[in-house]
């Protein structure tokens, strides 16, 4: 982008100030908001003055662009509205504009038939075009967007002007235009048919086949789509010579100047690899070799074998691509499955190239062999006499492969030549035949030849594999087998085709999913509806939820060639997961040869491959091929093999831990198949090792699939209520981990488990009181959470349950500290370490389990902050010291994480930056591992206190915001005035002090309400500042918190909160 007065060119500045003008000359004329100038400059982060930086650029940029405007008249170029900014400039005066207006006119006049103006017009759009349109600043969302679509009106535009000039017979004037555009466009099939129709006027019908065969070929590995019929009509009419419609073919001596002899061309040199090309450097690189040693003269062989859409076609594209007009010559030959293909196809469309592009040396090299041409050439030899390889005996069949390999050699010492055969898989067998002759011939000449196969029809086609392995096994001949992409060439990929910010988790998922095969990675967009949805937030999570179309088609292809046992077999492994294990399959079939032979089927088809390191286990080579699999089942039949699968692993004499999981899976996918009593049991065994294994998500995945099939047993069943009690406690426990102990679910669990009491006749138990308790505790209900730390003080008799000893001490410690009163809370935190260093020396994990954290941790944790706020450092590190120790590696992560929120927190009030950032980066990484959302939360919020002590305000503003949001879902407010002072601070150090008074304001409403005095303590670096920005008076650790001055102090606060304090933090 540039700004011009006649010849002269001003500068605009740094890409942000050019940034600035692009987005206001995309909506110009018209008011541009000032947040949306900021959001699309500086997106999530912005400086802390955003409006003053905004100013400041837009004042550079009126300097920039005072040549313009009339004397003393520079603002109003730049004009600022009441909300907003407008750039104003008149559309003659941008050239996107006038590029525009032109294109539009010039369509109209194409539209009418005045071809010649058309014409002009948009030869003058198109002279306008100087590059890509912000190319330099495609970082800006708006911009990039822009710049696209101006790209699609100058293709438009393009290929309005290439009709206006075929309608006037000039094909000589787009030609060029349209090879190069085409080159970069490949599957735009307009523009694609326009080039044909032009190389066939200038005489050039075998490079207008090319420019087809290429179309097709692209469209189908990279789009999984036919060309349109439109094309495959044109490309009749060209087979055909038939395309007078169109325009008449070119005169004699315009055919005979196209035919003349043409120079020598220059020798091949490495070309740079093209758009959307990723990997395959070391592949190519032997390719050229290949293509350099041809043109010295000492032709070799090379096959590419890989799956279908691994990109060989692709390879061979980035290798002939370069050679246009260079040594060699390049000739293509593909073959076709289906019925009514003809003998020797690929070497038909080779021989009748080489006629149309070099007709006299052909003709030449051909006239001593007469009619040995003819089954691939008929026209040479009279209907009457043709015959078909089948009828034609040995020695003429020879005299065939003799000719064609004679022709194809006299003509490549004429000029090098490069053969590439394409889909030999689907050769016939008198063209593999040729073609081992031909690999025996042309070494010491200048022909090369590259050939493309699958390497998984190989195996189950004898005659391919035999034919073929003859010429693979020549030691002249290179094999090239071509595996999936890696992750990062994944990447280089999509972003060749998306541009950058895409997200590692979507690479990742691409990756996974295609095993890096790049025509699956092109379906797999499609689910997400082309490039643009790679930004959607949730595209990771959709590429892994459907199969694309185009690949179930592709794969269905492949499994129709498999023996129809071969395939039941391989349905029956799709229903055993993407992992097979040979032991199981066996005993689910029960016929060991037959699966063996299906088995090796499908590893010969590249469906299945053996473990490297264990001989009875078998993978899918795709996951995509498993799915397919088992979509291609009904519901009736996936349910059966579910639970013949299920009772199968039941049956064995002991199911070992790593098959409790898979066994649950079958018996819940078997339905209907598998009575529920039947089901039950391996889904409450999987249930319980997740939990074991801290998996607390599958865990609660398990427990809510046994609790749906507890409804499904019979009516009066005696044993359905204590189970039930026992699921809602379970369920409770791994919600309240997951998502904290305020978590309105877990809170119903535990309810709806006192209320079976009544039911199952059993007395409130301990665990469930204690929940109940923290839940209360959490949400800031302290008055209910006495009454149940007060009934488990009244159950802790002459033998006490620990969890309610340690109940009854914790919860009461915590009720007091929050109120202030930090003498008494300490005594019964410091009775709760006590019974709870006692009771774990014994019971610990069942204990913890019992209690939902090991209660050294949890009577730890506020015991440490009560020491600090009363000024006992010294006791207050021990604590620390001492939870630090319990938290070790081998601790829950429950229990990790919630003593380096404590370490975290307290290393933040005493200014630590450095402890805060590393102890709470550790903590996030523990959490987010065990899914435990409530504690991330909470950790992330120390991590933004520190990002915005180390200069990072705001961004550590929006971390605290987003985990104060997270800990909103679950009715968390413990803590929450502590919280509000940590973010109070972050503000204050990001400069936003009115948004940091709104935050005190609000923590003082919020202490007020809930009477949590110990949050006014004058330690805590937040009533400092508090006292700095709000000149509140705060009261000291020993005063009585009741005075008149808190209830004045609860009166402004409750203004203060009427007045949307509150908004900035909930």
């Amino acid at each position: 982008m540039t700004a011009q007065l006649g010849e002269r060119e001003f500068p605009l500045g740094p890409p942000r100030r050019r940034a600035l003008l692009g987005l206001l000359l995309i909506q110009l004329g018209r008011t541009v908001s000032t947040g949306q100038l900021v959001e699309e400059l500086w997106g999530e982060h912005p400086p802390r003055q955003a409006k003053a930086s905004l100013q400041s650029y837009v004042s550079h940029l009126r300097t920039a662009l005072a040549p313009m405007a009339a004397p003393g008249a520079a603002e109003s170029l730049v004009r600022h509205v009441a909300s907003g900014y407008v750039l104003d400039l008149d559309e003659e005066q941008v050239d996107a504009y006038r590029f525009e207006s032109l294109v539009a006119r010039g369509r109209r006049l194409q539209r009418e038939h005045e071809f010649p103006a058309a014409r002009a017009l948009l030869t003058e759009a198109l002279e306008l075009w100087r590059g890509a349109p912000y190319a330099d600043l495609t970082e800006y969302g708006p911009l990039a967007g822009e710049g696209a679509r101006l790209e699609q009106v100058r293709l438009t535009a393009v290929e309005t002007r290439a009709d206006a000039c075929l309608m006037l017979r000039q094909p000589e004037a787009v030609v060029a235009e349209l090879e190069r555009e085409a080159g970069r466009y490949p599957l735009r099939e307009r523009l694609v048919g326009q080039l044909m129709t032009a190389l066939y006027r200038l005489g050039r019908q075998a490079d207008a086949l090319f420019v087809y065969e290429r179309t097709r070929t692209s469209l189908l590995e990279e789009l999984g789509v036919a060309v349109s019929e439109e094309l495959q009509e044109l490309h009749g009419a060209i087979l055909r010579q038939e395309l007078d419609g169109r325009g008449s073919p070119p005169g004699d001596a315009e055919r005979a100047c196209v035919h003349e002899r043409a120079p020598e061309p220059p020798a091949f040199t490495e070309a740079p690899k093209t758009r959307g090309f990723a990997g395959r450097e070391g592949e190519l690189l032997e390719l050229r070799s290949l293509v350099a040693d041809t043109v010295d003269g000492d032709g070799r062989a090379a096959a590419v074998l890989g799956e279908a859409g691994i990109g060989k076609t692709r390879l061979l594209l980035e290798l002939a691509t370069p050679l246009k007009n260079r040594a060699p010559d390049v000739m293509w030959g593909r073959c076709f499955a289906g019925q009514g293909v003809p003998p020797y196809w690929p070497w038909a469309q080779v021989l009748r190239q080489l006629s149309a592009r070099r007709p006299e040396d052909f003709t030449a090299a051909a006239a001593r062999f007469g009619t040995a041409l003819a089954p691939l050439i008929p026209e040479l030899l009279p209907a009457a006499e043709q015959q078909t390889p089948e009828e034609a005996g040995a020695q003429e069949r020879f005299r065939t492969y003799d000719a064609v390999c004679e022709v194809l050699l006299a003509l490549a010492d004429r000029r090098p030549l490069l053969v590439l055969l394409e889909d030999l898989h689907w050769a016939d067998a008198p063209s593999l035949d040729l073609l081992r002759l031909l690999t025996t011939r042309q070494h010491g000449r200048p022909l090369g030849l590259v050939m493309t196969a699958r390497d998984s029809d190989i195996g189950t086609n004898p005659v391919l594999s035999q034919k073929l392995g003859e010429v693979l096994r020549d030691p002249r001949t290179e094999a090239l087998r071509l595996g999936g992409l890696s992750e990062a060439e994944v990447g280089v990929l999509v972003r060749s085709k998306a541009g950058s910010g895409i997200s590692a988790a979507v690479t990742s998922a691409l990756h996974e999913r295609s095993k890096g095969n790049p025509y699956f990675v092109a379906q797999l967009l499609s689910l997400l509806g082309g490039t643009n949805g790679l930004h959607d937030p949730h595209a990771a999570r959709l590429l892994l939820a459907r199969v694309p179309s185009g690949v179930r088609e592709v794969l269905r292809q492949r499994f129709a060639t498999l023996p129809a046992e071969a395939l039941r077999t391989l349905r029956t492994c799709a229903v055993l997961g993407t992992e097979v294990d040979l032991r199981l399959l066996n005993e689910i079939t029960g016929e060991d040869r037959s699966t063996r032979a299906a088995v090796e089927s499908a590893v010969l088809a590249q469906l299945l491959r053996a473990d490297a390191h264990h001989p009875d286990l078998l993978h899918f080579t795709h996951a995509l091929v498993q799915e397919t699999l088992y979509e291609e089942l009904d519901q009736e039949q996936r349910a059966l093999l579910h639970a013949q699968v299920a009772r199968t692993l039941l049956d064995r004499s002991y199911v070992p831990d790593e098959d409790v999981e898979q066994v649950a899976h079958h018996a819940w996918e078997a339905g209907c198949e598998m009575p529920a009593k039947e089901a039950l049991p391996s889904l409450l065994r999987a249930a319980e090792q997740a939990e074991q294994r801290l998996a607390y998500e599958q865990a609660e995945t398990w427990l809510r699939r046994a609790m749906c099939l507890l409804r499904e047993l019979p009516a009066g069943n005696p044993a359905t209520p204590g189970l039930d009690q026992r699921l809602q406690i379970q369920l409770g426990q791994v919600l309240a981990l997951i998502r904290g102990y305020g978590d309105a679910e877990a809170e119903v669990a535990f309810n709806r488990s006192r209320e079976l009491n009544a039911v199952t006749g059993t007395p409130d138990r301990a665990p469930v009181l204690w929940a109940l308790c923290a839940a209360h505790l959490v949400t800031g209900r302290y008055e209910e959470s006495l009454a149940f730390s007060g009934r488990l003080r009244e159950m802790s008799g002459s033998d006490p349950d620990p969890v309610a000893v340690l109940g009854a001490a914790y919860g009461q410690g915590i009720v007091l500290h929050v109120r202030g009163e930090l003498p008494a809370a300490l005594a019964e935190l410091e009775r709760g370490v006590s019974a709870a260093d006692r009771f774990c020396s014994g019971q610990g994990n069942t204990l913890a389990k019992a209690f939902q954290h090991d209660p050294r941790v949890s009577c730890r944790s506020y015991d440490a902050f009560t020491h600090w706020l009363l000024g006992d450092q010294r006791a207050a590190m021990e604590r620390r010291e001492e939870l630090i120790a319990l938290a070790g590696r081998d601790a829950r992560p429950s229990d990790r994480s919630f003593a380096l929120y404590v370490d975290a927190v307290l290393a933040g009030l005493e200014g630590d930056v450095e402890r805060v950032e590393r102890v709470g980066t550790l903590g996030v990484e523990v959490a987010a591992e065990a899914g435990l959302r409530y504690w991330k939360a909470m950790l992330e919020i120390c991590l933004g206190w520190a990002d915005a002590h180390r200069g990072d305000g705001g961004a550590g503003v929006a971390r605290i915001q987003a985990a104060l949001a997270v800990l909103r879902t679950s009715r968390t407010l413990l803590r929450l005035p502590l919280h509000l002072g940590l973010l109070a601070e972050a503000q204050h150090h990001a400069g936003q002090l009115a948004d940091a008074q709104v935050t005190l304001r609000s923590l003082n409403a919020e202490v007020e309400q809930r009477s949590e005095y110990v949050y006014l303590n004058p330690r805590l670096p937040a009533a400092r500042l508090s006292a700095e920005l709000l000149g509140t008076e705060l009261l000291g650790t020993d005063a009585p918190v009741r005075s008149g001055r808190a209830r004045s102090g609860r009166a402004r606060s409750g203004r203060a909160r009427s007045a949307g304090a509150a908004g900035q933090v909930r």
